[in-house]
């Protein structure tokens, strides 16, 4: 990890996913795009993922994703470390890797494999290759799978040394400690499960955290982390009640509103249409009023 120190230190912040916002006739608004970028590198935002979750990867083009990756890259500059999501398949996140390298990217978000079969030395084969395709940047690889355990992260580590952290985005806090603490390689543990999450995984060694909600309440996002760096649990405890009802709702039926809970949000608030692509939809009139009443609180009470 040596070569990348200032880039893993940059990363130990609020690591934002933005929304891809829709244009009326369903494309892509990349206008839009840079300037909600600009909007949350402007608030302080340190790290921002282009093609991550929030920003609906698997609903995108190949060449969507390349326009969102390059509008995001050129919004952020070096303001914030810029980490492009590529996955699919080999020589698909091979081929964007390389392209996030010559956009000026910092580093790649190795999306988890979306294969049904996927074995434990598959993985760290596959996150190695994309990982020499692009040998001049960070990685990041994304566990989302309780199947991969300390020693494949180890044992990726050894096989390809850009590789310097961990997004881990498994839904057991138990896990998560367990697999920092079976992992024998100095990475940047991440808490890929956003501000939920982000507590307990702090407590087991993760000194980042990636967020949505951030496209909504910055500050929000940034009191967490700095309550989390002051090793204050009190305050950390109070941001986290106050965004409970939030995530809540994004995680529900298995996250299945997670990026239209954001965007319906973000509509509200007058940054973008509330549009998103299949498999996801749009919320519903109560889960409407539930957005406007919890953006009332929060006015209330900032």
């Amino acid at each position: 990890m040596t070569g990348y120190h200032d880039i893993v230190e940059r990363l130990r912040t609020v690591v934002g996913i933005p929304v891809v916002p829709y244009a009326p006739d369903g494309a892509v608004d990349l206008a839009l795009t840079g300037r909600l970028a600009g909007r949350l590198v402007d608030a302080g935002l340190g790290a921002i993922t282009p093609n991550g979750n929030t920003g609906e990867f698997y609903a995108l083009t190949p060449r969507e994703r390349a326009d969102v990756a390059r509008t995001v890259t050129d919004a952020a500059g070096d303001r914030a470390v810029v980490v492009v999501g590529v996955g699919l398949d080999p020589a698909t996140a091979q081929a964007e890797a390389r392209a996030a390298a010559e956009l000026g990217a910092h580093a790649v978000m190795v999306h988890q494999p979306v294969l049904p079969y996927m074995s434990r030395q598959g993985w760290v084969e596959y996150t190695a290759a994309v990982a020499h395709a692009a040998p001049g940047l960070a990685v990041l690889p994304y566990v989302s799978s309780p199947v991969i355990r300390g020693t494949d992260i180890a044992a990726l580590a050894q096989a390809a040394d850009n590789v310097v952290g961990i997004k881990y985005s498994v839904p057991d806090p138990v896990a998560f400690a367990e697999t920092v603490q079976d992992t024998d390689a100095d990475l940047l543990w991440i808490a890929g499960l956003a501000e939920s999450y982000a507590p307990s995984a702090w407590q087991a060694g993760a000194r980042a955290f990636t967020s949505g909600l951030v496209n909504v309440a910055p500050d929000v996002s940034f009191g967490l982390l700095d309550a989390l760096r002051q090793d204050d649990a009190a305050r950390a405890s109070a941001v986290w009640r106050r965004i409970r009802e939030f995530e809540q709702l994004r995680a529900r039926d298995r996250s299945a509103d997670n990026v239209s809970v954001v965007k319906e949000a973000m509509h509200q608030m007058g940054l973008c249409d509330r549009s998103v692509r299949p498999p996801s939809t749009v919320l519903g009139e109560p889960d409407r009023a539930a957005i406007t009443r919890i953006l009332d609180d929060w006015k209330a009470s900032a």
